[in-house]
């Protein structure tokens, strides 16, 4: 099983996201068009969305979901911590001059 430890800081802005909403945090690994390497991400979701293979996995401070299939491209061990900043996810081609 896998071992999900958020940091002090990770665990206050997800909690400031979750505030007065029912929601569910769900740690997801997107494999779409990505062959065998995906990229996860953490989303937000509706209670009710919840798949029938998501299973609910205890960390220092709250569950997260995860599909039961992607388990397997999971470190055992995952530190979620939070950065202020911003990372770009598209660079611009440089100009020709």
């Amino acid at each position: 099983m896998v071992n999900i430890t958020l940091t002090p800081e990770a665990a206050n802005q997800i909690k400031k996201k979750l505030a007065g909403r029912d929601l569910d945090l769900k740690l997801m690994y997107d494999i779409d068009g990505c062959s065998l390497s995906g990229i996860p991400t953490l989303r937000l979701m509706d209670k009710q969305e919840r798949g029938s293979d998501e299973i609910s996995v205890q960390t220092n401070e709250m569950p997260v979901w995860v599909e039961k299939s992607k388990l397997i491209f999971l470190m055992i061990i995952l530190k979620l911590i939070f950065l202020n900043r911003v990372i770009p996810t598209n660079l611009p081609a440089p100009l020709k001059s």
